[in-house]
């Protein structure tokens, strides 16, 4: 089941990579004109990631290398999407096999003051699946980023499925931020550096405790709707997350590929 649901993943991910960069598409030509007639401003993308390993607020959630499609499509503020993580190798006991699905609204301020408008917002829900270990949770999002220098983010998540189904029942709290450096600039290449600080507060630990994550990738745009980001991944368990009594997790160093698609 498993290897069969990647397989068809990895065809519509493909097919509608061939889509997007192919400029005589007729689905594309059909929709985006119907779309221009109504005033609607529709945005598509889809993702393919390949990582070492999965590393998730701190959390190691599998040892073993994997493979992490999604797609999200955009319009009005509201966005929504899938994503998924499918372990390649399963050589370890770790069963973090997962779908995922959200939906959120976000907008500026600038309808306050014009100086406002470098203020955005985002609320929004994700639904977490793990169908391999049969369980569940939901969470609810609320965040806030600054359009400026080094794009400064704080994000609140709050989990509110039941303990005994997968939940959490617990928040955490992310603060970061990154900034991308031009290396080509004719080609769009760029160096993007990152760095984000989370806090859990008795989400999946009894305490509290947490993690510092260090990224740095590369952008390489291979079509006008196609790109590649390789990348290098440094995460540090602390307090709680850390101690062998509870998170007992450890330093993880990771690294993968991104291919984004845009159509």
């Amino acid at each position: 089941m498993k290897k069969t649901f990647l397989n068809l993943t990895l065809t519509i991910l493909i097919a509608l990579g061939l889509i997007a960069v192919s400029k005589d598409a007729v689905a594309e030509t059909l929709f985006g004109d119907y779309l221009k007639e109504k005033g609607i401003d529709v945005e598509v993308s889809a993702s393919m990631d390949f990582y070492s390993k999965y590393v998730w607020r701190g959390f190691l959630l599998d040892d073993d290398c994997v493979l992490q499609p999604g797609f999200t499509i955009s319009a009005a503020g509201f966005e929504g999407g899938f994503w998924g993580s499918w372990d390649v190798d399963a050589n370890d006991s770790l069963n973090s096999d997962e779908v995922d699905g959200w939906i959120s609204y976000n907008f500026d301020l600038g309808f306050i003051d014009e100086a406002l408008e470098i203020v955005g917002l985002s609320v929004g829900n994700t639904w977490y699946d793990f169908p391999g270990a049969d369980l569940y949770t939901k969470e609810l999002y609320i965040g806030i980023t600054l359009d400026t220098l080094l794009s400064p983010y704080f994000t609140w998540y709050h989990d509110y499925g039941e303990e005994a189904s997968g939940g959490a029942d617990g928040n955490y709290y992310a603060i970061g931020a990154g900034h991308s450096f031009d290396l080509v600039e004719n080609y769009g290449i760029t160096l993007d550096i990152g760095s984000e600080v989370g806090f859990n507060d008795g989400a999946f630990i009894a305490g509290d405790g947490g993690y510092y994550l260090a990224t740095l990738g590369i952008t390489v745009p291979l079509t006008e709707t196609l790109t590649m980001s390789p990348c290098l991944g440094y995460s540090v368990p602390f307090g709680d997350l850390e101690d062998s009594a509870d998170g007992n997790q450890h330093e993880q160093f990771y690294g993968g590929v991104s291919l984004a698609f845009r159509f």
